[in-house]
């Protein structure tokens, strides 16, 4: 009976670090999506010489390609299962304000990108996110995430 109660407190212990690690994988995974979709998008933008809309809308992320009023491309990818858009503000990478979860990257000759700084972010339900941030003197995301249990955001 004792081994048993061990072998049962033991299954207890390793099944909570098991969905431990599988939330922690969601995370990431749902900020590396976000990271390179929005880094996808401004290429695709520069290829075509237009401006390129990003935006966060439930569970996915999507990129519009208009010129004028006609959309001329859109994409769209899905986010982890359970994540969707969140205002979490990821500090990861120091101040953020001028775009959440909804961008314009402007087409510009020689360059492309989104001006100024800020986040797309998403969270799952058991408190766990992931959020792809950019800064005001990067050109490029990085991507973060945050656990349930902590206050901060760590970069990947």
């Amino acid at each position: 009976m004792v081994i048993i109660i061990i072998i049962g407190i033991l299954s207890g212990l390793a099944y909570a670090s098991l969905m431990e690690l599988i939330s922690i994988n969601r995370a990431k995974e749902t900020a590396q999506t976000m990271r390179s979709f929005a880094e996808r998008a401004i290429a695709e933008g520069k290829r075509l010489g237009k401006d390129v809309e990003i935006t966060v809308n439930g569970n996915s992320i999507k990129y519009a390609i208009k010129e004028g009023n006609a959309e001329i491309e859109q994409k769209t990818e899905l986010l982890s299962d359970g994540f969707s858009k969140s205002s979490a503000s990821p500090n990861c990478m120091g101040e953020l304000g001028d775009f959440q979860n909804s961008a314009v990257s402007e087409f510009r000759i020689g360059t492309s990108g989104i001006a100024g700084n800020g986040y797309f972010a998403a969270c799952g339900a058991n408190g766990y996110c992931g959020a792809a941030v950019k800064t005001k003197n990067n050109n490029a995301f990085v991507a973060c995430i945050k656990r349930a249990k902590s206050l901060g955001w760590e970069r990947l």
